[in-house]
């Protein structure tokens, strides 16, 4: 069964992306035995690692003139070299082993993490901090954590994520209320799309275990934290990564781009 990650890889003013989807590739495959990688990138971006098995050049990019790449992700659906894929975010880092993890999501067409943990592996199910997902009735999506496998149904899925992501100036106006985004949230648009292609929302997965630690201030219930990073402090601490002194046994989204930095001169 040919299965792996893929994710978007672009640098922008900001960001060394490289250097993000190198960490994230090479926790995969310390923690995983399946572990192939496949990164989509454009021209401008090179990638060079033996912990990345395949990497795509897109032949444009919709993202060119964006600080933020969200509007090349719903190529990841035509692009991966997988008959089953787990869609990431280059600013994750796996902690456990999620090998197990394909003998359910095999059996599904498409499956999203819905919801999240905060840092003492509490099910945050509540998202009054993401009040336009509960103002447009969308589910609580998580795109950085998404499973499709190769099949007409998810296609079809990927298609009006296409057209969402291009026409997203229209979208916002005649299909969103109250949405003044610049350019198109993945979560919105994945979101958006399942209420298109499953109005009743029958099909919607929501797997306990398919989620992943939220590195946000809201999700952690530290609104009154000023800093929430440096009060958590996460550590390394040889095969764990700790915060809040909490060992995290699932993946962490750190959203932080220079938190591994931090972490590693944590490290004595």
């Amino acid at each position: 069964m040919s299965k792996g990650f893929i994710w978007v890889c672009q640098n922008n003013s900001n960001t060394d992306y490289v250097e993000l989807s190198i960490s994230l590739a090479k926790s995969l495959k310390k923690f995983n035995r399946h572990n192939a990688v496949c990164v989509l990138t454009d021209k401008n971006t090179k990638i060079s690692s033996p912990h990345i098995d395949v990497v795509k050049v897109m032949h444009t990019d919709d993202s060119e003139f964006h600080d933020i790449k969200w509007a090349n992700e719903y190529k990841v659906f035509y692009s991966s070299p997988f008959k089953h894929s787990i869609k990431l975010a280059a600013d994750m880092l796996w902690t456990t082993n999620t090998d197990w993890w394909w003998n359910y999501l095999w059996q599904h067409n498409l499956v999203f993490a819905i919801d999240c943990y905060d840092y003492k592996n509490q099910i945050v199910e509540d998202y009054s901090y993401r009040p336009f997902h509960k103002r447009n009735i969308l589910p609580n999506i998580y795109s950085d954590l998404t499973y499709f496998r190769r099949s007409r149904e998810v296609l079809d899925f990927a298609k009006v994520v296409e057209l969402l992501t291009k026409n997203w100036e229209q979208v916002k106006k005649s299909f969103l209320i109250n949405c003044h985004d610049k350019l198109p949230s993945t979560d919105v648009v994945y979101a958006l799309a399942h209420r298109i292609v499953d109005p009743d929302q029958r099909s919607l997965v929501n797997y306990s275990w398919f989620k992943f630690v939220h590195n946000k201030k809201m999700i952690h219930n530290l609104s009154h934290i000023h800093d929430h990073e440096n009060y958590l402090m996460p550590i390394s601490d040889g095969d764990r990564t700790k915060l809040g002194s909490y060992n995290l046994s699932r993946p962490w989204h750190y959203v932080n781009k220079k938190m591994l930095r931090e972490i590693n001169a944590r490290i004595f």
